[in-house]
């Protein structure tokens, strides 16, 4: 009974060692780029600013209109 004990705490860890093992091989994923655009400043200089993804826009109605 005691080595079938040891034969499981011992698959056990060698479990463990192998998913340690591929977690750490495993290669990162790439760093994504927030898009920038670049604006001409003063003098004729470039700026880069962020580019946002969503475009907002105002609006002058700031409720639904009720029906009816």
């Amino acid at each position: 009974m005691m080595r079938s004990v040891w034969a499981t705490l011992l698959s056990v860890w060698l479990l463990f060692a192998v998913l340690a093992i591929l977690a750490w091989t495993r290669q990162q994923p790439a760093p994504t780029q927030s898009p920038v655009v670049v604006v001409k400043g003063k003098n004729g200089t470039q700026v880069l600013v962020p580019a946002t993804t969503a475009t907002t826009h105002a609006t002058t109605r700031t409720s639904p209109v009720p029906a009816g």
